[in-house]
């Protein structure tokens, strides 16, 4: 099974990247954009496979995707906004 899920970069100041997760609550970083998603691929599987020993694995599917096993579309984009 595969799940489509969010990615959040920022730049970060100080160089690199980090990179959020909002359905897993879950956070990485890295160097370079690649680097910075690799990472939380990694800790998204992790994560995965720990909720799936402790058996809350189809609790925590039915959350992400509203209890269907279809991964959803997810849309990413940017607006500008006025201030």
């Amino acid at each position: 099974m595969e799940l489509m899920l969010t990615a959040i970069f920022k730049k970060e100041v100080e160089g690199g990247y980090s990179v959020f997760c909002p359905e897993l609550g879950v956070a990485s970083q890295g160097e370079t954009v690649e680097e910075a998603e690799a990472n939380l691929k990694e800790a998204c599987e992790l994560y995965l496979e720990s909720v799936k020993e402790i058996d809350i694995l189809d609790k925590i599917l039915e959350e992400i995707t509203g209890g269907s096993r279809e991964a959803a579309p997810v849309l990413t984009g940017s607006v500008k906004v006025k201030i």
